[in-house]
This record gives C-alpha cells, sequence and structure tokens, in this order.
C-alpha cells in the first residue's frame, strides 16, 4: 500500500480529526449551553458520533492491518474516551440499566439514546466525504460500497 503518504498515516490522521473535531463541539457545547436535557443531548450526540466515525475507521485498519493494529487502536481511543467523555457514554445500554435501577427518568432515557443515535448516523456523510478524497489507497472505491443505495457495486 504505497502512494505518497502511508495508508496507516491517512487512517491515524482521520481518527485524530474525528477527535479533535468531536472535543471542538464538547467545549463548544460545554462553554454555551447551560446544563440540562439538552446540554446532555449535544454531548451524547457528540460522543456517539465520534465513537461511530472512529470505528468506521478501525474497520480499514482491522482489514488492511490485522486485529493486533485495531487493538491498539481501540485501546487507545477506549483511553481517550474514558478521559474526554464525561458523563456521555454513547451506548444506551447504561441508560435503560439506569433507567431499571430507578436513577434515571425515562424521558432523559429516551433523549439520550435519541441523541447517540443520531450522532452515529449523523456521522455517515462526514466518513463519506473523508473516504471520497482517497488519499490512500484503503479507501479507494469504499464510499461506492457504502452507498445503501448502490447495492449493485459491492
Amino acid at each position: 500500500m504505497g502512494g505518497l503518504v502511508p495508508c496507516i498515516a491517512v487512517s491515524t490522521g482521520y481518527v485524530l480529526l474525528t477527535c479533535l473535531l468531536a472535543e471542538s463541539l464538547r467545549k463548544l457545547v460545554s462553554a454555551t449551553v447551560p446544563n440540562g436535557l439538552a446540554k446532555t443531548a449535544l454531548l451524547e450526540a457528540i460522543a456517539g458520533a465520534e465513537l461511530c466515525g472512529a470505528g468506521f475507521e478501525l474497520i480499514i485498519i482491522a482489514d488492511n492491518y490485522g486485529v493486533a493494529a485495531y487493538a491498539v487502536y481501540l485501546f487507545l481511543l477506549t483511553i481517550w474516551w474514558g478521559q474526554v467523555w464525561g458523563d456521555a457514554t454513547a451506548c444506551p445500554y447504561f441508560h435503560f440499566e439506569a433507567l431499571a435501577e430507578g436513577t434515571m427518568k425515562p424521558l432523559e432515557v429516551a433523549v439520550r439514546t435519541v441523541a447517540e443515535t443520531f450522532g452515529g448516523v449523523a456521522i455517515f456523510k462526514y466518513i463519506q466525504i473523508l473516504w471520497a478524497l482517497e488519499i490512500a489507497e484503503t479507501h479507494d472505491r469504499k464510499t461506492t460500497r457504502l452507498n445503501p443505495i448502490n447495492i449493485t457495486n459491492r
């Protein structure tokens, strides 16, 4: 996998860019949105988007560099997310568990879950744009295969 820039460097750059953008949005939301359900929803949406955005690139890393490389990236990302997400989880399981325990109200569970799902789905277009640049051979024609309408090209 040649080219001017090693493919693993491009994948690393995309993961870092995704994390940097998410962290910038988190800081903006934390500084400008008052505490409450809206702020919680925004932070969950950002966490969901960051998780899915990095996850898409982790697939590229696993496919091209193996499970060991994937594991290293996932381990480092998990440490990062544990440091920066705060109360956000990007995973509805925790909210449903809190609901069952009686520590979270149904409205908050619903808002968090919808926000996480929205963030995860919204990041899809961002990934398509990055991969459409085809800076690395590992991203060659990935957007064509990701397009759910274009099933015949799989």
